[in-house]
């Protein structure tokens, strides 16, 4: 049984589920949709009132956390496969059928990918959309060159077993690298990831203030990562901004960087939120001075 696991924190998914049910019928496998809502608002549970006559839905009384909340399904699923999905997660035509087909050799970790709608771009959403389309959005060659690094959450399926030994770090309650520590506990334990050509499209794009906000608290979970992994150089190594900060530390720049931050911080910010003429470079930079901020 494949048991499709989507944690719920103030959306709509009854179509998602819908279409997910729709696509099961008649693939010779057993599925289950199991929906947890993360003590979403009041609006939103009653939009979702309907998935408790075809999926087993489970409302928490108090919010507990991105990470928490998917290992809390292994209470509630009962398949031998368990199928993350985000809840803004639009599924193509085929997308169970996909799946399904992957369970041929038998995997430990499939990950299906990520895309992006290109229409969603405008002004308000523009800084969203550029780190989606340049970062998130892989290609599966490119996923499947460094598979534990392009590890992610939002469309991804794990054998039961696997996951019972190797889930989320439930210290990490806000958004951001919950994804990164469970890519790479697979790695340290050789936990091999099959990275499949099935992507799930992102269908909820924030606005610019709502994505640098998710930006800051993502650096904070970092932040809080470091503190206890700094000495661990392959992890640091395998994450992005933790290996140029490394670089950049043993160069003695940390001091001169984080002078030009304090005093572009607000331009920065202001500059990121106003969607126009902006770069990813600019992105990356704002991380970093952060970061520095944080650790100092």
């Amino acid at each position: 049984m494949i048991s499709v696991c989507i944690p719920i924190h103030n959306y709509y998914v009854f179509p998602l589920a819908q279409r997910i049910r729709r696509q099961s019928q008649n693939l010779g496998v057993e599925v289950e949709i199991v929906c947890i809502d993360d003590f979403s608002s009041s609006y939103y549970t009653r939009q979702n009132q309907g998935l408790s006559d075809f999926t087993n839905y489970v409302c928490l009384a108090q919010n507990i956390g991105r990470a928490r909340i998917r290992n809390l399904f292994l209470r509630y699923a009962k398949g031998d496969w368990l199928l993350f999905l985000d809840n803004d997660m639009v599924v193509p035509d085929n997308f169970m059928k996909t799946y399904v087909k992957a369970l041929e050799s038998n995997p430990s970790v499939v990950v299906g990918g990520i895309s992006f709608d290109p229409s969603s771009d405008d002004r308000e959403h523009h800084l969203r959309f550029l780190y989606s389309s340049k970062v998130e959005s892989r290609s599966l060659e490119t996923r499947m060159a460094d598979p534990y690094s392009s590890f992610m959450t939002g469309n991804f399926m794990i054998r039961r077993d696997v996951f019972v030994h190797y889930h989320f770090d439930s210290s990490i309650s806000k958004y951001g690298h919950e994804d990164t520590l469970l890519g790479y506990r697979l790695r340290q334990n050789k936990v091999p990831i099959l990275h499949i050509d099935n992507p799930a499209i992102n269908g909820q794009i924030e606005t610019n203030v709502e994505f640098l906000h998710k930006t800051s608290e993502a650096v904070e979970n970092l932040a809080i990562i470091y503190d206890t992994m700094w000495e661990d150089q392959t992890f640091c190594r395998s994450v992005r901004l933790l290996d140029t900060y490394g670089r950049l530390r043993r160069m003695k720049m940390i001091a001169p960087i984080y002078r030009l931050f304090r005093l572009t911080r607000k331009n920065l910010e202001k500059k990121l939120v106003s969607g126009v003429n902006i770069h990813l470079w600019q992105l990356n930079f704002y991380k970093l001075g952060l970061f520095i901020h944080l650790t100092r």
